[in-house]
């Protein structure tokens, strides 16, 4: 039987919505990346409104940024110029100037460095660099807004401590005793140091996100609670080409490890649109199981999902089966 991690959002805010998703989660996930802590906070307040109320309490697993970066204000655009600079800054008015709010990046880039920006829609190649400003030629065009990701090609970019906004949601949500913590494209697992002394003995699960961690992955299972294989982000920073290798790759691994590992990333993605899976949907969920992972985790198809009666019916269903 897979254990369901289920996330809510836009399409589960009401009551009903997230009783239905209740009856078949084995936790709830909040993804901190789209929300600011006075939502946080108002989501928390719900749920333990609605756990008082059923006598059904599950935890709540708060995704973090973590190690991913993201640019800060930036207008909406469908593209952006043939040439850019990314500044050392919270916001920018300038399609030409992108802003990053990490001093860090502008210490470690090089000339010839591959950037992506919003989940590799935009991909840039650093051409000069300044003390807080890195000029970029634009290799792949696409769309961009405030606050996507941004990430390195081939090199990690080097996680010190957690950005102001962790450290906030994470002093928030200890205030409530079902809270546990995803920590976003994790690397070698000493990442857990910076979080710990935060969080006392709740559970920390470590996010595969990005090729070069699956190199450490005995390192992550030593150092967090809880493994997840996350293939939307992973398929944007190795390419989508590359998924089927690494997930062997890690799935290789799953039986000498000591803790649990899920599988993450448009796992039942037809219902997020539709009210039934594909047939290789289903025929993935039973490889998914038979490979090792104890649970999923879906993300689009209960945070955004038109179908989510539909969900928790086959969900239902399918650990019955």
């Amino acid at each position: 039987m897979l254990k369901n991690v289920l996330t809510l959002g836009p399409a589960s805010t009401e009551e009903d919505a997230i009783l239905s998703l209740l009856e078949v989660a084995d936790r709830f996930r909040l993804n901190t990346s789209h929300i600011n802590v006075t939502d946080l906070n108002d989501w928390l307040l719900k749920l333990k409104n609605i756990f008082e109320k059923t006598g059904h309490k599950i935890p709540i697993v708060i995704d973090l940024q973590g190690s991913k970066m993201r640019i800060g204000k930036y207008p909406t655009v469908e593209s952006i110029p043939e040439t850019v600079s990314l500044v050392f800054e919270k916001a920018s008015s300038s399609v030409q100037d992108i802003p990053v709010p990490h001093k860090i990046l502008f210490q470690v880039l090089t000339p010839g460095d591959i950037i992506f920006l919003n989940d590799a829609k935009i991909i840039l190649k650093i051409t000069k660099l300044e003390k807080n400003r890195a000029e970029a030629l634009t290799m792949q065009n696409g769309p961009l807004s405030s606050n996507k990701g941004l990430n390195r090609q081939n090199h990690p970019i080097p996680f010190h401590e957690l950005t102001e906004k962790d450290h906030n949601i994470i002093k928030l949500s200890q205030k409530f005793n079902f809270t546990e913590y995803a920590f976003s494209f994790a690397h070698d697992g000493d990442e857990v140091n910076k979080i710990r002394p935060y969080t006392g003995n709740r559970r920390i699960i470590a996010k595969i996100e990005r090729p070069e961690a699956l190199d450490n992955v005995a390192s992550l299972d030593r150092k967090f609670d809880e493994i997840w294989f996350c293939r939307g982000d992973l398929g944007a920073q190795a390419g989508i080409f590359e998924l089927g290798r690494l997930q062997s790759v890690f799935v290789s691994q799953i039986q000498n490890l000591k803790n649990d590992c899920f599988l993450a990333g448009q796992v039942l993605e037809h219902m997020t649109h539709f009210s039934e899976p594909t047939r290789s949907e289903i025929v993935h969920l039973y490889d998914t199981e038979k490979n090792g992972f104890k649970g999923i985790v879906l993300s689009d198809e209960t945070a955004i999902g038109k179908n989510l009666n539909a969900i928790s019916k086959f969900l239902n269903n399918y650990n019955q089966s």
